[in-house]
């Protein structure tokens, strides 16, 4: 049942995906033409390219941020039409539980967030690499000449190959893609409780949570800062970048199963349905 749960859910969710991310599309094939004119045109001449420029890069910079923000809201309100109103009726009847539920959405909300990222990831890397070429002027500056200096830089500071430290960092960003959607459900979840306005209680259970993450990952990583500062003699980027990677995965980890237990215990236990 599992199966059919996640097979209905991209159902869903899949044409939003594709309307979401064509802006990221759109904006970087302005954005190759805007670079491809300036590097055909020799570069800033005049001061009316320099600010054409700069409020292309503005443009591009709200679209790209809107993308991942309106990713995130898309999925919120998916989450609380499908099972906190009138949806939720059909889907809580259903010969499913409440866990098959959540986890249906959650993996499939993961695969879209995780689409949305590699793109605008792609996105950056088409526009900064010709920017870059122009800047240093140096034509050679390509994708491969990155992983190529990566992978010296990976392995002289970390003492690891790139591969390895890509493999870190992939994990870290799975598990805190993980955590952050969980938020999403625990936030709706909890705005439920409310007994009128329950998106603004939703709003403000988010956002609660948001500071309250801020604060933990703070407090957590402030040992470990110090302990850095202090040591004026030797201080190890690569101990401290990894110290502090693997202190974010664990408080990410953590409250990603807080969020994960509060929700399923919302649905089971305190279901409010509109």
């Amino acid at each position: 049942m599992l199966k059919n749960l996640i097979k209905y859910e991209w159902k869903a969710v899949w044409k939003a995906l594709l309307i979401i991310n064509a802006f990221t599309v759109a904006v970087t094939f302005l954005g190759m033409i805007a670079m491809h004119s300036l590097s055909y045109n020799g570069g800033f001449h005049t001061d009316d390219h320099i600010v054409m420029t700069i409020l292309l890069f503005l443009f591009y910079y709200a679209t790209i941020m809107g993308v991942s923000f309106a990713m995130t809201i898309y999925i919120a309100v998916r989450f609380y039409r499908n099972l906190y109103t009138e949806e939720g009726y059909l889907m809580h009847t259903l010969p499913v539980t409440k866990r098959q539920l959540v986890i249906s959405k959650l993996l499939v909300h993961f695969v879209c967030m995780c689409i949305t990222g590699i793109l605008v990831c792609a996105s950056v890397c088409l526009l900064l690499l010709p920017l870059m070429a122009r800047i240093t002027e140096d034509p050679s500056v390509s994708v491969f000449y990155l992983i190529k200096e990566l992978t010296k830089s990976g392995t002289e500071a970390y003492g690891l190959l790139l591969p390895a430290v890509f493999i870190l960092y992939v994990l870290a960003s799975i598990i805190g893609q993980l955590s952050g959607i969980l938020s999403v459900y625990c936030a709706v979840s909890l705005g439920q409780t409310f007994q009128k306005h329950k998106v603004m209680g939703s709003i403000l259970c988010y956002v609660g949570i948001y500071f309250l993450l801020q604060t933990i990952t703070t407090f957590a990583m402030t040992p470990q800062l110090v302990l850095s500062i202090r040591n004026t003699t030797q201080f190890d980027l690569a101990a401290y970048l990894n110290g502090t990677l693997l202190t974010v995965s664990i408080i990410s980890l953590f409250t990603g199963i807080v969020f994960y237990i509060i929700t399923l215990h919302m649905m089971e236990k305190r279901l409010n349905l509109d």
